[in-house]
């Protein structure tokens, strides 16, 4: 009897252990496996700085979870664009991330800064020359990419740090490394006469002509935007919301139904904002105009854009638009100002 009821309580005690066993290793692997977010902070900030030199932001730290894995991810943006117009602006932020380990252990970090690294370093390469062609009133939107190849077959983005870098895979090993550059130029003057649209067909069609003379043509897309200068009145924003909260009114323009707010307010804004940039002086004009963020650049184009032209190497329409090209566009190797198209959008609603 007695051997009986110690077999039960040995039994009974294994099944107790069996069940708390879990869990106590789980509240334990729970406890030990915690990281401190200044840790995972400190982390980031250490890896940024060796690889980029510079202090950075580490900030909305959180986790996420990945094919199973768990890892934190920050924000990141340098200390140096602080106080800037640069501050606040998505085009000039990234992430980090680094995966969370056992035992309060963290993995190695990750970063896409390289690529807003990339698009500064080409944006302060090729800004002198687009200033000398268009003038003083342009920002810029670029975006470099970096592919690598082992056969040729397919090609992988690649995170080089630099452009310098870049570059120098590129000389090195120019059959397995290739850039592709996407460039929307935004020039806030409007075109007021044919004889001035011409002259700017010929300033963007030189400009191509400088871009393949850099090598900077064989995957290229390249946009000319001409943003009506009044969007740097200062009452454009009170104008911008009384455009959005309005009921739009089908309008057909050059044969093609649009929708565009009432003529009534087209009217008033052209007028009132045109008499405020009048009394404007170029240094408020420029001032106004680089407080706008890239990252909200393409926003201005919806009502805002008075012409654009498009660039399209044939390299990049097979990489991007294979299924589009044509003939003409085979053909079309940008050696004559016939190339250069400047279409005016259907939907421009300032009235002259």
């Amino acid at each position: 009897m007695n051997n009986q009821r110690n077999k039960r309580i040995h039994l009974l005690i294994t099944a107790v252990v069996i069940f708390l066993v879990p869990i106590i290793a789980g509240y334990l692997m729970s406890v030990f496996s915690k990281h401190n977010v200044e840790d995972v902070r400190a982390k980031i900030e250490d890896y940024l700085y060796n690889k980029y030199g510079e202090e950075f932001v580490v900030d909305r730290i959180g986790t996420r979870t990945s094919s199973g894995q768990k890892y934190y991810e920050a924000r990141i943006y340098p200390k140096s664009i602080i106080g800037t117009n640069k501050a606040g602006d998505s085009y000039y932020y990234a992430s980090a991330s680094t995966d969370k380990l056992s035992f309060g252990r963290l993995g190695g970090v990750g970063d896409s800064y390289s690529y807003v690294n990339r698009n500064m370093d080409m944006e302060e390469y090729l800004l002198p020359e687009v200033k000398k062609t268009f003038g003083e009133r342009v920002l810029l939107k670029v975006d470099v990419k970096h592919e690598v190849t082992t056969d040729g077959s397919w090609w992988a983005g690649y995170k080089s740090a630099s452009l310098e870098q870049m570059d120098n895979k590129i000389k090195n090993d120019p059959e397995h490394n290739r850039m592709l550059l996407e460039l929307y130029i935004y020039i806030f003057d409007r075109i007021d006469n044919k004889t001035e649209k011409e002259e700017r067909r010929q300033e963007i069609f030189e400009y191509v002509q400088y871009l393949k003379k850099e090598g900077l043509f064989k995957y290229l897309e390249l946009g000319v935007i001409f943003i009506d200068e009044r969007v740097l009145a200062p009452s454009y924003r009170e104008f911008d919301r009384e455009i959005f909260l309005s009921d739009k009114v089908a309008e057909v323009v050059e044969g093609e139904r649009v929708y565009l707010p009432p003529i009534e307010l087209r009217r008033r804004m052209s007028k009132e904002l045109q008499k405020e940039i009048d009394k404007m002086s170029e240094e408020q004009i420029l001032n106004s105009m680089y407080r706008i963020r890239k990252g909200g650049l393409k926003d201005l184009n919806k009502y805002n854009m008075q012409y654009i032209a498009l660039v399209y190497s044939l390299g990049m329409l097979e990489e991007r638009y294979s299924s589009s090209i044509t003939e003409e566009d085979k053909k079309n190797h940008y050696d004559s100002l016939k190339n250069i198209i400047l279409e005016k959008p259907y939907n421009y609603i300032y009235i002259n």
